[in-house]
């Protein structure tokens, strides 16, 4: 894909992928590429959906360097061009972080996610100067990945400093203050290509977002993408309905997984398993959800009428 193309492809939904295992924990990069095809025969294409590999919805911090690079390479091999695919670089040592920007960018990958380093607490010149060192080593488009939750919360100024690099080109946008949430949207969506990441499809795509993360695509394409249509055609009733009709009942089982198990593998993996797609066990310690709580997801996913996969 053309970087100076981007508002023409990176839109959407952007599907954070899970990393399939083997029972043994092992990486299943069989299965990677028959749920990306999966995906894709059901409608994340170009135009209308990206895949986001490798962050946290692939369990990155449970992966290792290669891992990491194999997944992106396999990712990239499955989608065939057919649809964007960015990865996660993030990473506590800046090395590793351009380690990962440059092999992104020898495989071709079409967008790389950053977020300021984790652990220590970073500054808002931290987060200036990792950007810096990653444009400067590496061709690779990067989003910005805004993660608050981890100490340090980004100024319209400080974003907009990190959007005069050139190959910085996108933003996956959430914060803790409604009023800066919004207010950086209205200053940035015309210089960045703005991806909500609050769970807030509608008011962000009122405000200039472009798309937003979603992991339902990993096992119901065509449901995020009906909400992206609606948007799109202005329709915002049509889209609130359609998210009340199984997103927030979504939203409400998959905060009983996490008060189990951490991460995000866990919720993800047992709805693609319920449907029938491959993809094991998340990586301890997390673990799957208990029956009692996939007897709930089942009921869920029937009640939805959420179709099963069909995987050639």
């Amino acid at each position: 894909m053309e970087p100076d193309q981007i508002r023409n492809w990176l839109c959407g939904p952007m599907v954070a992928v899970a990393t399939p295992f083997t029972e043994d924990y092992a990486l299943d990069l069989e299965a990677l590429h028959d749920n990306i095809r999966f995906m894709i025969d059901r409608g994340v294409r170009t135009g209308q959906g990206s895949l986001l590999v490798g962050g946290a919805g692939g369990e990155h911090p449970t992966l290792n360097i290669e891992e990491r690079k194999l997944v992106m390479s396999t990712a990239l091999e499955a989608a065939r061009g057919e649809v964007p695919v960015l990865s996660s670089i993030q990473h506590t040592d800046a090395r590793v972080i351009v380690e990962l920007a440059r092999h992104a960018s020898e495989v071709g990958l079409d967008g790389a996610q950053l977020g300021p380093t984790y652990y220590y607490t970073p500054t808002e010149g931290d987060a200036l100067r990792l950007f810096e060192l990653v444009a400067k080593e590496s061709d690779v488009s990067l989003m910005i990945y805004h993660t608050w939750w981890e100490g340090l919360t980004m100024s319209i100024d400080l974003l907009k400093r990190l959007s005069d690099i050139e190959s910085v080109r996108s933003l996956k946008w959430s914060s803790s203050n409604p009023e800066h949430y919004r207010q950086t949207l209205l200053a940035l969506s015309d210089t960045l290509v703005m991806i909500d990441n609050s769970g807030e499809q509608t008011s962000s795509h009122l405000l200039g977002a472009r798309g937003f993360i979603t992991h339902l695509s990993g096992f119901w394409p065509e449901y995020p993408l009906e909400i992206w249509q609606l948007l799109e055609q202005g329709d915002y009733a049509g889209a609130k309905e359609k998210l009340a009709s199984f997103k927030w009942k979504w939203n409400v089982w998959r905060s009983r997984v996490v008060e189990v198990t951490g991460g995000e593998g866990p919720f993800i993996k047992a709805a693609m398993e319920a449907v029938g797609l491959r993809v094991g066990p998340p990586r301890p310690p997390s673990v799957r959800p208990p029956e009692h709580l996939l007897d709930e997801l089942r009921e869920l996913l029937d009640s939805a009428n959420v179709p099963k996969a069909r995987v050639e």
